[in-house]
């Protein structure tokens, strides 16, 4: 499974709806790096090429370049582009009888010049007369410009100057005045389209860099405010990046009392739109868990592919959260899905005496925190993640997810208790309580996969000084506490899963 298998259909009607609000010019399109920005506007824009033609420009590449060169090279980015798009470009054939011509009414000085000093090689004489004539034409020249007072002249050469000046924010040298007519020759060649200016990978600029580079944008685009338009005629500019990160990097580097909104708000004319990685996630985890294969070391395979039962829902589960807490990207998933993932197994042994073991891959729970480990990077990533999961949601209303959730916290709780249970399976009943959480859980243990793993089953939820001990476990009766810290009692259960793997193997 890869990007190209993944439906945005949801989310892109949504943004289309936003990119069609009347005079909405200019778009922060927001995500967290990673989460496949750059891939949903190529996808949507590909079916989209009777409505909207696009450019696209990378600011990173900009980074290394001053400042006066890199509105050049955004000219040049726009302009390579351009000769795509199948463009009429003016060519005007004049002969050479007219450029003669032309060429002697605005030249004529430099003319007599040229040909006073070419007399001059034949008599001697006659140079003492060119040298005399010279010197008396610059005299003029200097008296004339002395005298004269053209206000308007004046202006106009420092105007002239500006507007010839490359790299700055009022040039209008001939390469702009150029893209402003191909672009404008581009809306009257598809009148129905709208033409859009892509500025993408705005995540990948160095922090040190960033705000250089958006100042740029910054005075180009606000050249034409007074008209209502974005330079070069785009009729929407698309600026792409994570506004979060953006205005830590702001606050960060100017101060925590300085205004962001003030700044940022020049960039887009109505809300920013942030793109709901989560709702396409949602709509493809079960592509996405049924593309895993998992080895095991004794050359069995195990797949998810019509798996609907406790172990795929409990992946779904986390994988959900770690995506809405911004812990995990679409391209890790992508990255998780191209490796082959190889599942060491391990025996464990459940009782003291070490009479009796379990297989680790023949234990959901042991299986599911391997699996996330893998996509989080790492044993220390994932760790990382739940602090955060925790922070993000410190606590869930576990009576609202009724498939599985017996299931689900009992086995985290088994884990979690370990070395009260010590994992052995049987009629007795353990509780586990966390007094800072004010919550106790009790549940039991059972085997599973002809006695090779164990299911923790969860009995009943309450207050800690609660009497968890009651026999009557009927549905209403489990969740007499219904706000439950799952996330830290999974970070309990993965600081144990990873104690009894290591000590085992």
């Amino acid at each position: 499974m890869g990007f190209k298998e993944l439906s945005i259909e949801v989310e892109s009607n949504r943004f289309l709806k936003h990119l069609d609000i009347v005079d909405n010019t200019r778009i922060i399109f927001s995500g967290i790096f990673g989460i496949g920005k750059t891939y949903f506007l190529n996808k949507l824009f590909e079916s989209k090429t009777e409505e909207y033609e696009t450019i696209r420009i990378n600011p990173v590449n900009y980074t290394v370049s001053q400042n006066s060169d890199i509105f050049e090279l955004i000219k040049f980015d726009i302009g390579f582009q351009l000769f795509s798009k199948n463009l009429n470009f003016e060519k005007f054939e004049i002969n050479k009888e007219i450029a003669g011509e032309y060429f002697l009414l605005n030249h004529y000085k430099e003319i007599i010049q040229l040909l006073i000093s070419n007399l001059s090689k034949i008599d001697r004489r006659i140079g003492a007369v060119v040298s005399s004539i010279n010197q008396l034409n610059e005299k003029i020249e200097e008296y004339k410009e002395n005298i004269e007072t053209n206000e308007q002249k004046e202006l106009e050469e420092f105007l002239k100057v500006f507007a010839n000046k490359k790299g700055t924010s009022r040039e209008e040298n001939s390469i702009t005045e150029l893209l402003n007519k191909l672009i404008t020759s581009l809306k009257q060649n598809n009148p129905n389209k709208k033409i859009v200016l892509i500025i993408d990978d705005l995540d990948r600029v160095d922090p040190e860099h960033i705000f250089r580079i958006l100042n740029i944008f910054s005075a180009h685009l606000d050249f034409y405010d007074h008209i209502g338009e974005n330079k070069f005629g785009f009729d929407k500019i698309i600026l792409v990046c994570d506004i979060n990160n953006i205005r830590g990097i702001f606050h960060s580097k100017y101060g925590s009392n300085i205004d962001f909104s003030g700044y940022i708000d020049k960039f887009y004319t109505h809300d920013i739109f942030e793109y709901n990685f989560t709702n396409i996630i949602s709509q493809n985890l079960g592509k996405f868990l049924e593309s895993i294969k998992v080895s095991a070391d004794n050359g069995n395979q195990i797949t998810f592919k019509n798996h609907n039962g406790y172990f795929v829902s409990e992946l779904k589960f986390i994988l959900t959260h770690l995506i809405k807490a911004h812990c995990l990207s679409m391209r890790s998933l992508i990255n998780f899905l191209k490796s082959d993932l190889n599942i060491s197994q391990t025996n464990i042994k459940i009782d003291k005496f070490g009479s009796h073991n379990i297989n680790s891959n023949y234990t959901d729970i042991f299986l599911i925190f391997k699996i996330l480990s893998k996509i989080m990077n790492g044993e220390h990533n994932f760790l990382m993640a739940l602090d955060k999961l925790i922070r993000y949601k410190p606590a869930i209303h576990f009576f609202d997810r009724k498939q599985y959730s017996d299931v689900s916290l009992g086995n985290l709780v088994m884990l979690a208790d370990f070395k009260n249970s010590n994992l052995f399976p049987g009629e007795e009943k353990y509780i586990y309580k966390i007094k800072d959480f004010n919550i106790s859980i009790s549940y039991e243990i059972n085997y599973t996969s002809g006695r090779y793993g164990i299911i923790g089953k969860m009995l009943r939820v309450m207050d800690y000084d609660g009497d968890i001990e009651a026999t009557s476990y009927d549905y209403n009766s489990r969740y007499l506490k219904t706000q439950i810290p799952y996330f830290q009692i999974a970070k309990n259960a993965f600081h144990n899963c990873r104690y009894i793997l290591q000590e085992d193997s």
